[in-house]
């Protein structure tokens, strides 16, 4: 059957129709027309607000970060100082730490007086005029004139810790000179006085030579002295 030239223009035309469809549609698929209906494929697609909002956490993260290392720095360092600051003190303390020594002639004033009471009692006073503590230990040991041996100890008067003199602060011990009951009296009129040593064997430094408060004192057999006492109320109570 020959077409004729009606049927021919049909043809044509429908196929246009097809082809301009066809256009469209992979237009919508794959670019963004313009206004002339052309599709222009090249152009970057329009920014959003994804990346902004990923980059704000990351840049949050890092002053986070940045800040949570700066309070970690300043925590250390501040007890690294306050650790170096405790041991400094430690050591300022223990070098300041009180020296101490056994009190001799050297540091020490003695003086010897008469007791109102009792009767026939020497009172000895032991003050510390240097700028060290010193301790008086146990009893001194007193020698009248050139006497054999030191007076004996009165062992009930031991007091329950060293006496510890600091710098101006005195000692004392009585001294019971006779009694109605002694025996080999004599006038003494001089008195030598050692300072015993911490271990109680013996004395230690040089020895002190008070006055006797008058020219002479009656010495017997029952003569002694007690132990170092704060006080001179408790030196005469023996």
């Amino acid at each position: 059957m020959t077409a004729t030239p009606r049927s021919r223009r049909l043809r044509t035309l429908a196929a246009a129709l097809v082809t301009t469809a066809a256009l469209s549609l992979t237009a919508c698929q794959t670019g963004t027309a313009d206004a002339t209906g052309v599709v222009d494929s090249t152009q970057p697609p329009a920014p959003g607000t994804e990346s902004t909002e990923k980059q704000s956490p990351a840049t949050g993260t890092d002053s986070d970060t940045s800040g949570a290392s700066s309070d970690s720095k300043d925590s250390g360092s501040s007890v690294n100082s306050g650790s170096s600051g405790k041991e400094a003190t430690q050591v300022a303390d223990r070098k300041t730490a009180k020296k101490t020594t056994s009190c001799t002639a050297k540091g020490t004033k003695v003086t010897v007086t008469d007791a109102p009471r009792p009767i026939n009692h020497l009172l000895i006073k032991a003050t510390n005029t240097s700028d060290t503590t010193c301790h008086l230990y146990y009893a001194p040991y007193l020698r009248f004139d050139q006497a054999q041996s030191a007076v004996p100890f009165i062992e009930e008067s031991k007091p329950q810790a060293v006496v510890t003199l600091e710098p101006g602060e005195s000692g004392y011990a009585g001294v019971l000179t006779s009694t109605p009951d002694g025996s080999h009296p004599y006038d003494a009129t001089s008195l030598t006085l050692y300072y015993a040593a911490r271990s109680g064997q013996g004395s230690t430094g040089a020895p002190s030579h008070p006055a006797l408060p008058f020219d002479s004192v009656r010495i017997d057999s029952s003569n002694a002295v007690t132990y170092w006492q704060t006080s001179a109320a408790d030196a005469l109570m023996w």
